[in-house]
């Protein structure tokens, strides 16, 4: 039977008790999962460690855990992916921080673009949804949420990147299979302006396509996600 896993935000000792006050966790154990003393699960740190552990109180004000032992979890994304997506209705971003995540994205970058959607991110609710889609996942590792920025602002870095646009040259994963580091960017549904097209020419950001078939914004950026990752 698989262990039901769930994320640690401090350090865990690999030989001592762990005690949880938080009060949705421990009502979500008590009323949902229906835990008892002697009830094993999977603690994780988001570091890459997992932390099996056996109840050994369980009340409605508090839980304690006893580690019984320490594995490195495995289950690593083949490439880093650092996903650069425009700003899209909440629904969607919160859909591809989800998805995303399942996947084996490394970090999700929001971005500011000519024809994204209002400003509205709830980064609280955003890192809630990944922490809740790497428990399910079984990720090791936690993805990061990083801060609302810019185009131009969000180039700054020192990996090869994509960028993708219906008129751009049709894009072929052998390309990249010697990259372990890639930047994906994803434009809004009304997709890149003319100028923010001519900046990715400047930075060298290849713009490439999936083809002929339109996609809406978060399905583009689950699929090209997928063919780097899966």
């Amino acid at each position: 039977m698989r262990l039901h896993r769930f994320f640690m935000e401090r350090e865990i000792s690999e030989s001592g008790e762990v005690t949880i006050i938080d009060n949705d966790l421990i009502r979500q154990w008590g009323k949902v999962f229906r835990f008892k003393v002697g009830d094993r699960v999977i603690l994780f740190d988001g570091l890459g460690f997992d932390y099996v552990s056996d109840i050994v109180l369980l009340d409605k004000n508090k839980g304690v855990l006893k580690v019984v032992e320490k594995i490195k979890n495995e289950n690593v994304p083949k490439k880093e992916i650092h996903l650069f997506q425009s700003i899209i209705k909440k629904d969607k971003f919160e859909w591809v921080l989800e998805k995303g995540t399942e996947l084996g994205v490394s970090y999700f970058h929001p971005i500011v673009s000519e024809r994204s959607e209002k400003k509205n991110i709830n980064f609280e609710r955003g890192r809630k949804i990944i922490k809740e889609a790497s428990e399910q996942s079984g990720r090791g590792r936690m993805p990061i949420l990083g801060e609302l920025t810019d185009l131009e602002e969000s180039l700054n870095n020192n990996f090869p990147s994509i960028a993708f646009h219906p008129m751009g040259d049709k894009f072929e994963r052998s390309n990249f299979e010697k990259e372990k580091v890639i930047g994906i960017f994803i434009g809004p549904e009304g997709g890149w302006g003319d100028r923010e097209l001519e900046i990715f020419k400047e930075r060298e950001v290849k713009i490439l396509s999936l083809g002929s078939q339109i996609f809406r914004a978060e399905t583009a950026a689950v699929a090209v996600s997928s063919l780097f990752l899966l």
